[in-house]
């Protein structure tokens, strides 16, 4: 997801800097997970899944009804397991390199960029979906068995959604 506080952030480091960090690369990480869990995200992402994903579900109604609260469950673990600054897919190369490089704005764009393009990849939405359908989420509820069902079907349709519907308020 393109969130323009991320890109705040980053312009905000390219302005002092044309090196890229460990500690810039964490900060600017930390800042979308932190915004995409915070309320008024949680918010506009469940207004995106109401729009977009209830009409193709087989039972529109129920998911219209739960969604928002299962939504805001799901955002809090997923967001911060995806941009987390010390997963291999994010800072950790930089960041166990102990590098400094440099990094122009348009490079910082197609970063985030490629981190959407990832998110949405199939080997991306099978992990969530496992790490969600586990012990993270489905293994706590109440159901897990239906809470596992929901969610094969839900993040195949929820990423995708939310990702054509950048928040362009957000910074």
């Amino acid at each position: 997801m393109k969130l323009l506080i991320a890109l705040a952030t980053v312009l905000s480091i390219s302005a002092t800097s044309a090196e890229w960090t460990c500690d810039d690369c964490t900060a600017v990480v930390n800042s979308i997970a932190a915004y995409l869990t915070s309320e008024e995200s949680i918010a506009k992402q469940v207004d995106i899944l109401l729009a977009e994903v209830c009409p193709q579900v087989e039972n529109p109604d129920a998911c219209l009804a739960g969604l928002p609260d299962f939504w805001n469950s799901i955002a809090m673990i997923m967001w911060p397991g995806y941009y987390a600054a010390e997963a291999d897919w994010m800072c950790a190369p930089l960041c166990m390199a102990k590098a400094v490089r440099e990094i122009t704005c348009d490079e910082c764009f197609e970063g985030l960029q490629l981190g959407a393009d990832q998110l949405l990849s199939e080997e991306a939405i099978t992990a969530i979906i496992e790490n969600l359908s586990g012990d993270a989420l489905c293994g706590v509820a109440e159901d897990p068995e239906t809470c596992a069902a929901v969610i094969a079907d839900l993040i195949p349709l929820a990423l995708p959604a939310l990702t054509a519907n950048p928040d362009e308020g957000a910074g």
